[in-house]
């Protein structure tokens, strides 16, 4: 893949680490308003206390998020492969990608942005953004870096009421269509990130409110738990594809049992198929193995199943096919649910596409399934290839070399 190709890939994996961040701010906010609770348990009215006492049981759930978090953030600050800088709201750096250590000689640890990057421009710049809170972008030669010019974006956010600022850096050396980049970046990323991010916003807000009822807060926590499991899976695949597209995984060969591998697959997917009242069906042969590596491997049929499971449609039949020709090993997904119009269909594997997309967010998709599935059986020198008709059922299949 082209330095081009991956350009506006890269901005969405970086902006992952943002909302990480973000949302790592909401808990920690929950924390803190536990700990303003637990202060108030003092000798008083009873039904007090046991108010008191039940709002920090809640708050508490939401504080288990944090070590999940901030494990996710250290992760992307290390594999993205856009440089990237947070700084305060007195424009010091308390944390840094790897990719930008490499690429401006930065040391990890805390020092001036002006004294790091020898920019006034940039200092200037980003000083503003943390005063007005409204994201910003622009072309500047930093000397930290030979006086080469670096394409800026700023994003700045609060932190417990404290603003502080994430820095996308992008070498302007490398030839990328930053058009095409942007336009990448508001499409996918404001709908993904953004949107149940602000619901959680709202959420927090709600559950702020004293006159609320136990059986309410209970309902807006799980939705609070719902919209966080979906931003966590949705960092972890972005995270996944990085990885994929940085070359660290270069050797997906492998010798692994099929048949059983999927019968695990499918026993982990129970609860889904059960509620979706799905009939799983694996026809592949005790014998058959399959050339990829075991991770992987499990990684690509769990997002084929799970993806037949929760879109053929209620009562539906899903089997799993294998078998051998012309050399290669053919893995084969077919359900008999409702289908895929022709005019989809060539777009299924695409990142973000969703043929419904109301009914992808009620399941819960994050349209990064067969985007996976189809960037690791390429990587192994494979193919994916979908076939559907509406009303009729889909088959979804992948070739390795045997």
């Amino acid at each position: 893949m082209t330095a081009a190709m991956n350009a506006p890939y890269s901005i969405i994996v970086a902006v992952s680490v943002l909302t990480a961040v973000v949302l790592l701010t909401y808990v920690v906010r929950s924390r803190t308003e536990r700990k303003k609770i637990v202060t108030c348990l003092q000798p008083g009215p009873e039904e007090g206390l046991v108010d008191a006492a039940r709002r920090v049981g809640e708050q508490a759930a939401l504080c288990d998020e944090i070590p999940r978090l901030k494990i996710r953030l250290d992760m992307l600050l290390k594999t993205s492969p856009l440089p990237m800088i947070i700084v305060n709201h007195e424009c010091n750096i308390i944390n840094l990608s790897h990719s930008a250590e490499q690429a401006l000689d930065q040391p990890r640890r805390r020092r001036s942005l002006l004294e790091s990057m020898e920019s006034h421009e940039l200092d200037d710049l980003v000083r503003e953004a943390l005063k007005s809170q409204t994201p910003a972008d622009a072309v500047i030669r930093l000397y930290a870096s030979g006086r080469r010019p670096f394409q800026i974006w700023l994003f700045p956010y609060r932190a417990l009421e404290t603003p502080e600022c994430i820095i996308f850096l992008r070498d302007m050396a490398e030839k990328v269509d930053y058009g095409r980049m942007r336009s990448q970046f508001a499409a996918t990323v404001s709908h993904e990130l953004r949107t149940p991010l602000a619901g959680i916003r709202a959420l927090v807000e709600s559950l702020k409110d004293p006159e609320l009822g136990g059986a309410d807060r209970v309902r807006f926590l799980d939705r609070v738990e719902n919209e966080s499991t979906r931003l966590a899976q949705l960092i972890d695949e972005l995270l996944f594809l990085s990885e994929l597209e940085s070359g660290s995984e270069q050797d997906l060969k492998g010798d692994i049992p099929l048949r059983s591998l999927v019968d695990e697959i499918i026993e982990e997917l129970r609860p889904k198929t059960d509620r979706f009242e799905v009939q799983m069906e694996n026809r592949i042969p005790p014998e058959a193995r399959l050339p990829l590596e075991g991770r992987m491997a499990r990684t690509v049929l769990t997002n084929m199943i799970e993806n037949s499971v929760k879109y053929s449609g209620r009562g539906s039949r899903v089997q799993l096919l294998a078998e051998k020709e012309n050399g290669k090993v053919k893995v084969t997904v077919r359900d008999d649910g409702i289908g895929i119009d022709a005019e989809h269909l060539p777009h299924i594997f695409e990142r973000f596409y969703r043929v419904d997309k109301s009914r992808s967010k009620r399941l819960g998709g994050t349209g990064l399934g067969l985007s996976i599935v189809k960037h690791i059986i390429e990587t192994a020198g494979g193919e994916v290839t979908a076939d559907s008709r509406e009303g009729f059922g889909t088959s979804i299949s992948f070739t390795l070399p045997a």
